[in-house]
C-alpha cells in the first residue's frame, strides 16, 4: 500500500513539474535555448517569453492582416482578386510556431524592398 502511495506521488510530481515547465513562463533563459525552443515548438506549447502568441500573429502577420491593408497597395485590383490570391498584394516570408503562415504587404519604399532582398537571400542559401 506505502509502494502504491510513493508511486503515485512521484506521477503527481512528474505532471507537476511538466507543467509547470509547459505552462509557466521561465524567470530566465535556458542553457541550451535552441534545443529548449525546438522542444517547446514540437511540443506545440507557447514558445516562451519575447515572441509573438498566434492570435498577435493572426492579428498582425496573417493573409487577412494583409488584405486589410491591401486597399492602399493596390486600390485598383478588385477584392475578390485580393481575398483569392494573396500573392497579388502581399509576399510571403515564412512560417512561425503553430504553422502559422508570415506575410508582407508590397510597398513602394525601398527600406522594405531592400528587406524582403535580404530575406530572398538569406533563404536561397
Amino acid at each position: 500500500m506505502i509502494i502504491k502511495l510513493a508511486i503515485a506521488l512521484v506521477v503527481v510530481l512528474a505532471v507537476a513539474t511538466f507543467a509547470a515547465w509547459a505552462f509557466l513562463p521561465a524567470r530566465h533563459l535556458p542553457g541550451h535555448r535552441a534545443r529548449h525552443l525546438r522542444i517547446r515548438l514540437h511540443l506545440r506549447l507557447h514558445p516562451g517569453k519575447g515572441f509573438a502568441h498566434a492570435f498577435s500573429l493572426h492579428l498582425r502577420w496573417s493573409r487577412f492582416a494583409v488584405l486589410r491593408r491591401s486597399g492602399r497597395i493596390r486600390p485598383a485590383l478588385p477584392l475578390r482578386f485580393r481575398f483569392l490570391d494573396p500573392r497579388e498584394h502581399s509576399v510571403f516570408l515564412g512560417r512561425a510556431h503553430y504553422r502559422h503562415g508570415l506575410r508582407v504587404p508590397l510597398i513602394g519604399n525601398q527600406r522594405y524592398q531592400d528587406l524582403l532582398n535580404v530575406r530572398r537571400d538569406t533563404c536561397a542559401a
